[in-house]
């Protein structure tokens, strides 16, 4: 994220489009005790060796993991 330059003089413009940019980004932040849900993205684990693992579901709820 990169947040504009700090203005010379108070303006309430910038300073709406700074919180606004703020909370957009904000959002997309997984939160600490909530729930993960990956959706249609890919969910990566890396390995203790530094092998990395995608985890998928069937539909009947098995798991299986493949190398990325």
């Amino acid at each position: 994220m990169r947040l504009p330059n700090v203005a010379e003089q108070y303006d309430a413009q910038n300073e709406r489009q700074k919180n606004l940019t703020i909370e957009l980004a904000d959002v997309q932040n997984h939160k600490r005790d909530q729930d993960i849900e990956v959706g249609a993205a890919k969910l990566i684990i890396k390995s203790p060796n530094g092998t990395r693992y995608e985890v998928k579901v069937s539909d009947s709820g098995t798991l299986s993991a493949s190398t990325v």
